[in-house]
């Protein structure tokens, strides 16, 4: 299995990026930029996050766009099962 195709399944089974650079022994910010290009290419698509608040105001603040919040989670696209397949 080619290291794209690894980083592909390992994104989409969940976890971490530390559990999933730990799992294919590669560095963070190496995997962090197979991710992003993976993404700009179209395999990859980030998703919303799902916030637990009870309230509107508060997720803004916790998972909005202006939050600070880093966390993304990322979805294959057609192109991304395609390529998996």
């Amino acid at each position: 299995m080619t290291v794209m195709k690894k980083v592909l399944s390992g994104t989409v089974k969940g976890g971490t990026i530390d559990a999933l650079a730990r799992e294919m022994d590669m560095n963070i910010s190496t995997l962090l930029a197979m991710i992003d290009f993976l993404a700009s290419a179209g395999y990859l698509e980030i998703t919303g996050l799902q916030c637990s608040c009870q309230a509107s105001n508060l997720c803004e603040k916790c998972c909005g766009p202006n939050s600070g919040s880093q966390t993304k989670m990322y979805a294959l696209t057609v192109k991304g099962e395609q390529f998996l397949s």
